[in-house]
């Protein structure tokens, strides 16, 4: 089950206020909410990385300096 769409609007204004593009634009362009490089789904390292971007919009270099490559 998904998060409410309460949810969802409260984290795209959150992405786009401090990172410049909502979550949900991000993944519909392919490409990072943070660093907005292009996001290509074989570059994730394991599925547990392609969960967060599905759930963060957080490419793998990204993901990488935030949680650590372990």
């Amino acid at each position: 089950m998904g998060k409410s769409p309460e949810i969802e609007k409260f984290l795209d204004n959150y992405t786009e206020k401090n990172f410049g593009k909502s979550k949900t634009d991000a993944k519909a362009e392919k490409v990072c909410v943070f660093c907005h490089e292009p996001v290509n789904m074989k570059d994730f390292r394991n599925e547990l990385s392609r969960k967060e971007y599905n759930i963060s919009g957080i490419c793998q270099k990204c993901q990488d300096d935030v949680f650590g490559k372990d």
